[in-house]
């Protein structure tokens, strides 16, 4: 029989359950802020351009462009040269937006750098106010309740 005291047992215990945590991620580097801004620069490019029949097109190609040129300085890459982007019917350019949203929400956890979080999130309640403003130019309320439908991803 082996003699075991408490805190050798605590020991022992502490370590089997340490060992099993984050097996699924062994071996692999997270994504670097880099890796992640490069992911929301393709959200970016997806959900920007031009909206046929909203008034407010203009505006919001604009704000796409700079939110594009500052995630690509943010992640030390080129931004994406302007005006070949499609446009699209205002439903579609409002689905887009919603998912761009969901995207900025979910990278925010995977950015280690706080003050590339705090850009992050400045352009994210930018395009939630996109969202706002294709949902009004729609005929839609602007905001329906609280959480406007983003308390889950589609």
């Amino acid at each position: 029989m082996v003699a075991l005291t408490r805190r050798g047992f605590l020991g022992v215990s502490a370590a089997v359950l340490l060992s099993g945590c984050g097996v699924d991620e062994a071996g692999t580097a997270p994504p670097t802020d880099a890796d992640v801004l490069r992911g929301l620069l393709d959200v970016e490019a997806r959900a920007g351009g031009a909206v046929i029949g909203s008034p407010i097109a203009e505006l919001l190609a604009r704000q796409d462009e700079r939110h594009a040129a500052r995630l690509a300085g943010l992640a030390g890459v080129t931004p994406p040269v302007g005006g070949t982007r499609q446009a699209v019917e205002l439903s579609s350019a409002l689905a887009r937006k919603q998912e761009a949203v969901f995207a900025y929400v979910a990278a925010l956890p995977a950015l280690a750098d706080p003050d590339t979080r705090v850009a992050v999130m400045q352009i994210l309640g930018s395009e939630a106010e996109h969202v706002a403003a294709l949902r009004q130019a729609a005929g839609d309320v602007a905001v329906p309740g609280p959480f406007a439908g983003f308390t889950e991803a589609p």
